[in-house]
């Protein structure tokens, strides 16, 4: 009752009610043009009255006749803004005089000068002690400027640089320059300087002018080499579309003759991308071919599809140390390759992937005893390709999970000799598993774990003889390579294998200490340590000695990384120090250490080679990073589950400035390329000055051979516009492809913004 009255007397309370007044703001001062430069796009107002000039305006203006003239203003119509301390038109003949910090913008035109005579029709005109910006970095100064167009322009005594400093690192003289911002821009007369210092000369030279990309010739390079002789570059770049380009990049050797390089690049949308690039020379002194070419591919589908390719071959491992381009050009070069296609499912994955790697190391006659004369100088490991598809974990009896896959491909060894002829030795192999893992329970601070697997494996072919028979040497011998772990053509084989692993763990102990300051660290610390013992048992298959070591499937193929008949007691501790330096965070693990063993009750084969049985080594892992600036990392192992490394120490280290020291000691077995390696690894970059002066260095040193096996140090002072580069290369390889017979270089090139590297030096 009472809603209904008040909803109908509501536009009656309404009407009695005035509404407040307007209230009235004060008037704002109007920027000048120059101040709403910055802030364009923006659109001058039409002039008071009836204007005569076919432009908007802005300034102090005054009429003089025919004459028309503002004082401190700026014009603007079709797409041109102008602003001068003082615009002069002439109504009848069209004509514009501006004078005094003059600035005149457009589409792709930037011009700054003291003074300007246009033809406003006919856009037509010319200027004086100008400067302009041309696309995409450039500037250019000029002492005189005519123009057709606002798109073409004819310039006299030109000073060009795509530095931004007021004094630039690098600068081009030039007579004469025609420029038409839909074409190239010609040049005449053009003299490099460094500073003050002229360093090139060219009479004539047709450039890209417009802001996209545009075919084209690029700059030359020239460079001098006490091995190779003169050497001259030219680079054609030729546009393939909006997503496509190509780069034709011939250099002429006087000693060795002509390399023949190039590059393909593509990025049709946003999840696909990828390159191709490459170059090869026949070489006069060693009058051999050379080559070296690498594929990179990335494709992510939005239907969960991925393509991944990452291709790179080689005739021989100094050819990138010989013919390399590239700024600094340090570290070693990637002769690995690998293919993947796969999508993820609800259920499971599935996936079809090929691998290649490739190795380069000495035979015993060069001073290596653990391999025989006839081993191969050049080994290629080859997935030719691998199909797999694997089910994720289901929950199956309570806390337990059950998971598998299936493998299907093809493998194969290429060796290549110094010597003897090349060989290949190809097989096929079918492998299925199928695992149970989980929790078996928690009883207060204790856990227990299971583990059991059971695994099937077809192979077309085994090795003529048991190269790695557990049962074929005394603890402490060494296999014998001389009967040729790469010769894969014997007899077929099943393999079929069970295995299973139980480790109990607990409890964990900890302790916490607070306020702690130690290494420039303050804050909370919490140790805690939890130890654990494992038993693990896996099937023996007769033929294991027989069996190739490509991959995990076929040296550990049980759980726990364990071999084939392997019976083992395995005692650990894991520790774990962990921080938080502030209240409010989280704790931050900062350092972890596993410390274990295992006892073998049967024979094995450690990853250094030789036999064992009883006692295996301790391992040890160790990672500390107190920051995201310091890691370091430690492991110690000699159990065939190693794999690669039985003993590696490495240190990581960043600073502020974005330089770094990376420090690695490694000592390996017999690893999937049953290559023997021990050796320092160490590089890193420091920069200095605001990053003008960086020096980075890679070395890796050979303990069996006590020498560098390869070093590389690059020192260059880097200015916004200028980089000089000195590199100093050591190679010690025993190879039939050794460059020039040098095995140090030195190298010392010039790079220019905009032009790149223009001159080198090598000797």
């Amino acid at each position: 009752m009472h809603q209904g009255w008040i909803l109908g007397a509501l536009p009656t309370l309404l009407a009695a009610q005035g509404l407040p007044a307007t209230p009235v703001l004060p008037f704002l001062d109007a920027s000048t043009p120059a101040e709403l430069l910055p802030l364009r796009p923006f659109r001058l107002e039409r002039g008071p009255g009836n204007s005569r000039v076919p432009f908007d305006w802005r300034g102090e203006l005054q009429e003089k006749a025919d004459i028309w003239v503002l004082e401190h203003g700026a014009i603007q119509a079709e797409g041109i803004l102008l602003l001068a301390d003082r615009i002069e038109y002439r109504i009848p003949d069209g004509r514009l005089i501006a004078e005094g910090h003059v600035r005149l913008e457009g589409p792709d035109l930037r011009l700054r000068g003291e003074r300007l005579q246009m033809d406003w029709a006919l856009r037509s005109g010319e200027a004086w002690a100008l400067q302009m910006d041309l696309p995409p970095t450039w500037s250019l100064r000029s002492s005189h400027v005519a123009f057709t167009t606002l798109r073409t322009w004819v310039f006299e005594e030109v000073d060009l640089s795509p530095c931004p400093e007021e004094k630039p690192g690098w600068r081009a003289k030039l007579s004469s320059l025609k420029v038409d911002l839909d074409g190239f821009a010609t040049l005449w007369n053009a003299r490099i300087q460094l500073g003050s210092v002229p360093i090139f000369y060219l009479p004539y030279a047709l450039y890209p002018a417009q802001a996209e990309r545009t075919s084209g010739l690029l700059a030359p390079q020239l460079g001098l080499s006490s091995a190779f002789g003169t050497t001259v570059g030219i680079s054609y770049f030729q546009v393939l579309g909006n997503t496509v380009d190509a780069t034709l990049a011939p250099e002429y050797f006087s000693k060795e003759g002509m390399l023949w390089a190039g590059e393909t690049r593509w990025h049709p949308d946003l999840t696909h991308q990828g390159s191709f690039s490459g170059l090869t020379i026949h070489q006069k002194s060693l009058d051999a071919q050379r080559f070296r070419y690498s594929l990179k591919e990335v494709w992510q589908r939005e239907d969960g599809w991925q393509l991944t390719a990452d291709v790179n071959q080689a005739s021989d491992n100094l050819v990138d140390a010989d013919f390399g381009r590239g700024l600094g050009n340090l570290g070693a070069t990637n002769f690995d390759s690998a293919l993947y296609l796969g999508r993820s499912f609800t259920f499971g994955s599935l996936s079809l992937n090929a691998a290649e790697q490739r190795s380069f190391f000495s035979t015993a006659s060069q001073g290596d005893p653990f391999y025989s004369p006839q081993f191969p100088a050049s080994l290629r490991r080859q997935t030719l390709p691998q199909a797999e598809f694997r089910f994720f974990p289901v929950s199956l009896l309570g806390p337990l999970y059950l998971d598998g896959g299936l493998r299907l491909g093809r493998y194969a060894y290429k060796i290549q000799g110094t010597t003897t002829a090349d060989q290949r030795f190809a097989w096929d192999r079918q492998d299925a598993n199928t695992r149970l893992h989980g929790r078996l329970g928690q009883w207060g601070p204790f856990r227990a774990d299971f583990e059991m697997m059971g695994r099937a494996t077809h192979y077309s072919a085994t090795l003529a003889s048991p190269v790695f028979d557990p049962n074929g040497g005394e603890s402490g011998t060494v296999v014998n390579p001389a009967t040729s772990p790469f010769q894969v053509d014997g007899k077929p084989a099943d393999r079929f294998l069970f295995s299973s692993h139980l480790r109990f763990s607990g409890p964990q102990v900890g302790r916490t200490f607070k306020e702690v300051s130690i290494l420039g660290y303050r804050g909370l610390l919490k140790h805690v340590v939890e130890p654990y013992f494992g038993v693990t048992q896996t099937s023996r298959y007769g033929g294991v000695g027989s069996l190739p070591r490509f991959d995990a499937v076929d040296f550990i193929p049980g759980v726990n990384d364990s071999a084939s008949g392997e019976r083992s007691f395995e005692l650990g501790l894991k520790q774990h120090i962990l921080g938080r330096a502030s209240s409010g965070t989280g704790l931050a693990d900062l350092v972890r250490l596993r410390v274990a063993t295992r006892f073998h009750s049967t024979p094995v084969i450690l990853s250094d080679g030789t036999y064992k049985k009883g006692w295996a080594s301790i391992d040890t892992d160790l990672d500390v990073e107190p920051d995201d600036r310091w890691r370091l990392s430690l492991r110690r192992s000699s159990d065939l589950a190693a794999g690669g490394s039985d003993n590696s120490l490495s240190l990581d280290v960043k600073a502020r400035d974005g330089g770094r020291f990376n420090l690695a000691y490694f000592s390996t077995g017999i690893n999937q390329l049953l290559v023997r390696q021990q050796g320092l690894q160490f590089g890193g970059v420091e920069r200095i000055w605001d990053d003008r002066l960086r020096f980075e260095f890679s070395a890796n040193y050979d303990f069996r051979t006590h020498g560098f096996a390869s070093s590389s140090v690059a020192l260059a002072w880097v200015q916004p516009c200028v980089a000089y580069v000195l590199k100093y290369t050591h190679v010690a390889l025993n190879t039939n492809l050794v460059s020039g017979g040098r095995e140090d270089r030195v190298d010392l090139t010039l790079t220019l913004r905009g032009l790149g590297n223009l001159f080198s030096l090598r000797r």
